[in-house]
């Protein structure tokens, strides 16, 4: 039996993960274990770890860390405290394959504490760019600890290889998110979701960009200037994720939900409620990445704003915009005015991608003792003689 773990930290890479997970869960070849971290331990970004214990995953640990937003260097505390525990963690429990996904900075400190111990490294969603985020060069660092990658498109795939990584140990098996959303459990979904069918939204999902040196409280500021004239139609926020000065953008939404009732506020929703919530909308507004993985597979339009996202491959429903009240407003003009028209086409989605993953991971899985072997080498496209 082979021992697997996941590591997760949010609402987001759970919700991705899930599906796939259900499927190494069955098996009785496959040892699997949840490790738990980050905003799904914590109060402010709504403790969503009752949602893994309730699909009946077996959670091995949860590693609570603090998690303040509020500057860098206080970013930078939790990271350092992840890389801590986790450091602790690893020198008494060994996997044989350790899964990771994505970019977040504390996934850095865990991917860390992973490599340090030797333990081969699956990553998820490697080769993106996001070049108005810190997430972009965390990626790139959690690629060049990981034995094996799931790409998300031909493209990244290419670029995982342009770093370094053996052609053999990458494989473009589509997002999971793209084909994920397309199936919800409706016992998931609240009735106070339910009953938005009843009216016309839009969707709002908004994060801090930070590496472009914008003011979060600028453009937080812009979109909402931008939303306000539309008084006929709901808007429906979701909380921001934990990335330097999220509190801000936080703050100012709760604020504006409470002087105009046409909005309402959801710190966490269930996967499945998000999914319900996003397909009966009328378009998702912000730059979230499931603005462009997931809402083009549930045949919507994306605004995407601003550069958080910039560098990502889109499909033919996302509008980018700039992050300024006029941009924004004449965007959801153009979304209004399009009557739905468009036949979204998503380059992420790629058909039984749950069980592509699951069997690719069995593949890995027969032939990982001879990968760790030796230590890994860097893989020159070009290569030199040396």
């Amino acid at each position: 039996m082979k021992k697997i773990a996941f590591v997760t930290g949010s609402r987001a890479d759970y919700g991705i993960m899930r599906r796939y997970l259900k499927l190494m869960n069955t098996d009785p070849s496959i040892d699997l274990k949840i490790l738990v971290t980050g905003a799904l331990l914590s109060d402010v970004y709504g403790r969503q770890i009752d949602l893994i214990y309730k699909d009946a995953f077996n959670i091995d640990v949860e590693i609570a860390v603090d998690l303040d937003s509020s500057s860098n260097k206080m970013i930078l505390h939790t990271m350092a405290q992840t890389l801590d525990k986790f450091a602790i963690y690893f020198d008494e429990q060994k996997y044989d394959l350790f899964i990771i996904l994505g970019d977040r900075y504390e996934m850095l400190s865990v991917a860390t504490a992973a490599a340090i111990h030797k333990i081969p490294i699956l990553h998820i969603h490697g080769g993106e760019a996001t070049y108005g985020n810190y997430d972009e060069f965390i990626r790139h660092a959690i690629t060049k600890m990981s034995l094996y990658h799931f790409t998300a498109t031909e493209i990244y795939r290419e670029r995982v290889i342009q770093l370094g990584e053996h052609p053999d140990r990458v494989y473009n098996l589509g997002a999971l998110g793209a084909e994920n959303c397309l199936f919800i459990e409706e016992d998931n979904v609240p009735n106070e979701i339910k009953v938005m069918n009843k009216k016309r939204y839009f969707v709002i999902l908004f994060h801090p960009e930070t590496l472009s040196g914008v003011n979060a409280s600028e453009q937080i500021s812009e979109l909402l200037l931008a939303i306000k004239k539309f008084k006929e139609y709901q808007f429906v926020f979701l909380g921001s994720n934990a990335d330097t000065h999220s509190e801000v953008i936080r703050d100012s939404i709760k604020k504006f939900v409470d002087t105009n009732i046409n909005t309402l506020y959801y710190e966490n929703l269930h996967t499945d409620a998000f999914h319900y919530l996003l397909k009966r909308s009328i378009c998702i507004i912000g730059n979230s990445s499931s603005g462009i993985i997931e809402a083009p597979s549930l045949g919507i339009y994306t605004i995407n704003i601003g550069d958080r996202q910039k560098g990502r491959v889109k499909g033919n429903s996302v509008i980018n915009v700039k992050c300024g009240k006029v941009d924004i407003s004449n965007a959801i003009l153009k979304v209004l005015n399009s009557g739905h028209t468009i036949i979204p086409y998503n380059p992420y989605y790629r058909k039984n991608s749950a069980q592509l993953y699951y069997d690719t991971t069995k593949e890995l899985l027969n032939k990982i003792d001879l990968d760790t072997m030796i230590p890994k080498s860097f893989y020159d496209m070009n290569p030199f003689d040396l």
